[in-house]
């Protein structure tokens, strides 16, 4: 099995930025996936373990067409139990980030632009605890 982290954003400029930041920080030992919204991530999500594919941690934005990235988590975690999420946002509700954090739904939120020393190392305690 591929260990790997699922991004998901809708600007394709984010996901090579999470791509870049994440590889620095981790190396080869992960794979870094990428899907452009919700809709690609969950077909990843449900096809993942008879393709050989660990997701091991699932980095979403919020706000993309389609689906929010609340749903996401949600459903990605009916797919996956447990799976750990990090929502990275640049215009959230405050209520719809205290609702995931009163569920536990994710780990952490990190407001864009992000923090570049924080976000890895939050990714990295992530992946220890899961």
């Amino acid at each position: 099995m591929r260990k790997t982290i699922l991004c998901v954003d809708d600007e394709g400029v984010i996901l090579l930025s999470l791509k870049f930041l994440l590889k620095g920080a981790l190396g080869n030992e992960y794979r870094i996936e990428s899907a452009y919204g919700a809709d690609e991530a969950l077909d990843i999500l449900e096809s993942a373990e008879r393709e050989g594919i660990e997701i091991r941690l699932l980095l979403t934005d919020w706000l993309m067409p389609g689906r929010k990235g609340d749903d996401l988590i949600r459903e990605a975690r009916r797919i996956r139990p447990g799976l750990p999420c990090i929502l990275l946002t640049g215009q959230a509700e405050e209520e719809v980030l205290a609702a995931l954090e009163r569920e536990n739904m994710v780990r952490a939120v990190f407001r864009k632009p992000w923090n570049e020393r924080r976000l890895p190392d939050t990714v990295r305690e992530c992946l220890e605890i899961s």
